[in-house]
């Protein structure tokens, strides 16, 4: 199913510019996230492309169409892409995902009497589809932008590897690989993370792999990776993700080696927010590291990868499995003496002391070593031009050793008071109306640049798998696996649909 937005904007003067001058607008669906040029006009009444041109965007949960409109900056550094671009101001609605009606005429009724009532009927679908949106957070003069939004409800159930294009294989971990793929229907770009079920049968990662999947389909969280579909073969389980490019935060981190406090504080309140969605829906993230978190074309975070998730954990309940990265490991996970959500807050801390100083707070190459830090050694801060007093003070509080005293304890509110954020309006943060200081450099959606050439030199191909077809016992672990359309009653989780191409599980 797909959403078609067109946006216009007729001049006043048809003076021709040089399209460096004219603003293009940003639309992001979903992050599913699509440039489009003005192509002529001035500055102040640009021409979008016209009246028929449509953008398709797939729908699988009701979430916000964004527009955001940039001028491209000419005293921008050369090779810096847009990252340097202005931001003039933009606008946000959230579609109404009805199917388009059509008229019937009244047999019962005359020819004029039917034209009427058609044209009424026209009318108002065109006011119910033609839904405007005044600027906001206008930084350089007001301006206005009607968006014509027309929903169109797919009639295709499932999915299939063959509705989509190959384009470059982006990562590869033990659980499979990941590749930059095209729909074809809509030409939006996603992610495909391809699985063997073998594979994780084999390794006992079924459970952790299923956790993943629902905690995906039931999370709309502007700064968490959307799953858009999942789908399977007898063969293989698939995720169809929106496709992040900015790079990960620790490609970033490496590269400039630590960040300022304002970038750091920044991200850290976006992850907060993430953090204290998950546990809203009882879900322990347990794997905050830098590897895991990506940038988009804005410079907004994307937490990604919850392999590691832990769902159904209440506020007091605990769970024992060792599990998550040396470097941010909690005490508590350590000891073995059983853990709640607090230790999403300890790897918090580790990640913001880490986004300021370069390095995680007890890190040692030798493994054990690192572990002993963690437990026994003092938390050594750098000086206040590098963390400042309200950053050494938030993070004495959520590395606390103790996770019954640790800020976050009783909940996300603890932390969002604290004063190292006093100047942030959460409110403004969760509707992704601050500019960050930082974007990466993306050319568009089908930009790779931020992405290991190890993996985007391979040739992109749904292998075969060899070997023997899975049992039916083992073909049911993976029932109502695929996703691929909102449900009502289901909220934004959609729901399951069952593939038919399996007929009878072999």
């Amino acid at each position: 199913m797909s959403t078609h937005a067109g946006i216009n904007a007729a001049p006043t003067n048809h003076g021709r510019y040089i399209s460096k001058y004219l603003p293009y607008a940003l639309l992001d669906f979903d992050k599913n996230q699509v440039f489009v040029d003005a192509v002529s006009g001035t500055p102040e009444n640009p021409l979008w492309a016209g009246d028929n041109t449509a953008f398709k965007f797939d729908v699988s949960r009701v979430t916000e169409l964004s527009v955001q409109l940039y001028l491209r900056n000419p005293a921008a550094r050369p090779g810096v892409g847009r990252s340097e671009d202005i931001f003039l101001g933009g606008a946000r609605i959230t579609p109404r995902l009805e199917e388009s009606k059509t008229f019937v005429p009244d047999p019962k009724k005359s020819k004029k009497e039917n034209e009427k009532a058609e044209a009424a009927f026209s009318s108002s679908e065109k006011q119910a589809g033609q839904l405007g949106a005044d600027w906001t957070d206008i930084q350089f003069g007001t301006g206005s932008i009607k968006l014509g939004v027309n929903y169109v409800e797919s009639k295709k159930s499932t999915l299939k590897i063959e509705d989509f294009d190959l384009l470059k294989v982006v990562g590869r971990g033990s659980f499979g690989k990941v590749m930059q793929v095209l729909k074809k229907d809509t030409g939006r770009i996603y992610a495909l993370k391809v699985i063997r079920k073998a594979h994780i049968i084999s390794r006992s990662e079924v459970a952790h792999t299923l956790a993943e999947r629902s905690v995906l389909a039931q999370i709309n969280n502007p700064f968490i990776t959307p799953l858009k579909f999942s789908f399977q073969s007898p063969d293989k389980l698939y995720f169809v993700l929106a496709f992040v490019n900015g790079g990960e935060l620790f490609h970033h981190l490496q590269k400039e080696q630590r960040f300022d406090i304002n970038r750091s504080r920044f991200y850290t309140a976006e992850l907060l927010c993430a953090l204290e969605c998950l546990h809203g829906f009882k879900v322990i993230y347990r794997d905050l590291k830098p590897e895991n978190i990506l940038l988009d074309y804005t410079g907004h975070i994307a937490l990604c990868d919850f392999g590691l998730c832990k769902l159904d954990m209440k506020d007091e309940d605990r769970t024992n499995t060792f599990c998550g990265t040396p470097e941010y490991l909690a005490p508590e996970l350590l000891l073995g003496q059983g853990y709640t959500k607090s230790v999403d807050w300890w790897t918090l801390g580790v990640l913001l002391y880490e986004m300021l100083t370069g390095l995680p707070p007890f890190y040692d190459e030798n493994t054990n070593e690192m572990y002993r830090k963690i437990l026994q050694d003092p938390l050594q801060f750098p000086g206040p031009e590098i963390v400042p007093a309200a950053a050494k003070d938030l993070l004495q509080r959520l590395l606390d050793r103790n996770p019954e005293r640790r800020l976050g304890a009783n909940g996300a509110a603890e932390i969002k008071a604290h004063h190292f954020f006093a100047n942030i309006d959460w409110r403004k943060l969760l509707q992704r109306k601050y500019e960050p200081s930082f974007k990466p450099n993306v050319a568009d959606a089908r930009d790779t640049a931020n992405f290991d050439r190890e993996f985007t030199s391979e040739v992109p191909k749904d292998s075969y798998v060899e070997g023997p077809m899975l049992s039916e016992t083992m073909q049911q672990q993976f029932a109502g696996w695929s996703y691929n359309r909102p449900v009502a009653g289901f909220g934004d989780a959609g729901g399951s649909v069952r593939d038919p191409s399996f007929g009878s599980i072999r």
